[in-house]
């Protein structure tokens, strides 16, 4: 994956969940922590050694492309945690046009922190954090027309103008109530040689001083891809995209009358839109399949799970006595990020559970389905006033606060953890094989707040959110397995 077939923001699901997801609720979802699924992982030559046999490693000053302008990355604050990061130019006047073709880049580092690997070509982390915190790196373009936007940032309790080996740029830290993998810090790095901007995501589990390290010991090169200029996001599309992802989260769906929503019971077959490959590789419609809800247990412990391999944070979250240890809920007040930040108001304990539910899938078409792609989003609502409404858990507001965090592993959404794996691309929640006639019954699970437990619907069509209806979703219907 080179850096321009990365978005501009942090790290994403694996490609096989982009297939499925609509854009709208990629858009919201980018905020969220990333599953941690299985990705192939590769050695990778270091910076010394790739600068060694590369032809083309790119390491020059701020001054610009074109050779006629010396390009600048500078800071202005706005308010007590409200900073403006802008691009200025030098030199002789008139615009700069970029080429309609572009060498792609690739990026390796001279310095890497101890324990930590490469988990592609993008995402430097320690391993067992899978794809929380650590490095991610993109790039925008750099041209002259987007000189004039400026990125505003709220929220950041430190702000440095800096170099950072032979290029400049800026250092940033949000504020973070929480050591949890998030990113709290970012470096944009100006690199007008070779017509880019690059961001590093970091990581709340990497030190100032290591994230500078790394920024420092940037080995950047050409590779020999080609790409359209005109296809490349710039700088001012990466300024102007938290405008345009708020302005769809505005028109995010999270309200339905009941005669829009069809909700099943346990134990009632419906048919299921869903996804499978054909002879060519290809994602297409599988016709004629059903699903149905079996069952649908509740334990205060992970033996349902039958010993099978657990993810981390699972396993983290069994206390001494075997059981799931107590989550803490904190209750956040918004600041506005410019003069004031968030801060908890109040605590309170409350009991983590597993929800495990079993799930049978048939193929009543004539056609054997090879590598269906199967996915569980458990979603919390509220039924009141002939109608639902769906709630995310981390953004229910009170008297006195607008948020809610927690420091235990439970997490609606997406199944964390499911009984049938296929190896296919990089291996996940794909049904390997289903036969004309034959059905498959398979386990999801998700530990959840007990508080939640009232709330539970299970949307099983392959697009759907756990935060907003799709039209798929209303469709397909939800099933009701409220505890």
């Amino acid at each position: 994956m080179r850096l321009e077939n990365m978005k501009e923001n942090i790290p994403e699901t694996p490609e096989f969940i982009h297939r499925m997801i609509q854009d709208e609720v990629k858009n919201q979802m980018q905020a969220a922590k990333v599953i941690s699924l299985q990705a192939r992982k590769r050695n990778r030559r270091t910076g010394a050694r790739l600068a060694a046999a590369a032809a083309c490693v790119l390491a020059v000053s701020t001054v610009g492309y074109a050779g006629a302008k010396l390009y600048h990355m500078s800071l202005e604050s706005e308010g007590a945690y409200r900073i403006a990061a802008g691009i200025s130019a030098d030199g002789s006047p008139g615009k700069t046009s970029l080429p309609k073709k572009m060498h792609g880049i690739d990026i390796s580092a001279d310095y890497i922190p101890e324990g930590m690997e490469w988990l592609d070509e993008s995402h430097l982390t320690y391993p067992e954090n899978g794809w929380s915190g650590g490095f991610s790196f993109s790039s925008v373009l750099l041209d002259t027309d987007d000189l004039d936007k400026v990125l505003e940032e709220n929220n950041v309790v430190e702000s440095e103008e800096r170099t950072f080996g032979s290029y400049g740029g800026v250092y940033l830290r949000y504020h973070d109530l929480a050591q949890d993998g998030s990113f709290n810090q970012r470096i944009y790095l100006l690199c007008p040689d070779i017509s880019r901007v690059i961001t590093i995501y970091i990581g709340d589990d990497v030190t100032k001083e290591d994230a500078v390290k790394v920024a420092e010991h940037l080995v950047i090169t050409e590779t020999d891809d080609l790409f359209d200029t005109d296809a490349m996001t710039t700088w001012s599309e990466l300024v102007g995209s938290e405008t345009e992802r708020s302005a769809s989260h505005d028109t995010l769906t999270v309200s339905a009358a009941e005669h829009e929503l069809t909700v099943h019971p346990i134990g009632e077959d419906f048919v299921l839109p869903a996804m499978h490959t054909d002879e060519n590789g290809g994602f297409v419609p599988a016709e004629q399949v059903t699903v149905r809800v079996d069952s649908v247990q509740t334990s205060d412990d992970l033996h349902l799970l039958d010993g099978m391999e657990l993810p981390q944070e699972w396993e983290d979250a069994i206390g001494g006595d075997g059981k799931l240890m107590d989550n803490t809920l904190s209750y956040i007040r918004s600041g506005d990020g410019v003069d004031t930040l968030d801060e908890v108001v109040k605590t309170e304990t409350v009991k983590q559970k597993l929800v495990f539910a079993t799930v049978t899938y048939t193929n009543h078409s004539d056609g054997e389905l090879r590598h269906m792609l199967y996915r569980g989003m458990l979603v919390l609502m509220n039924q009141e006033d002939g109608g639902y409404q769906i709630y995310n858990p981390r953004e229910r507001s009170g008297d006195g606060y607008d948020r809610v965090m927690w420091d235990g592993a439970a997490d609606t959404g997406a199944m964390t953890w499911s009984s049938v794996l296929d190896d296919f691309e990089d291996g996940g929640n794909y049904i390997p094989s289903l036969k004309p006639g034959e059905s498959i019954q398979l386990n999801m699970a998700w530990l959840v707040n007990e508080n939640d437990l009232p709330h539970m619907y299970l949307a099983l069509n392959g697009d759907g959110s756990a935060y907003a209806f799709t039209d798929s979703m209303l469709e397909t219907g939800l099933v009701d397995i409220r505890q």
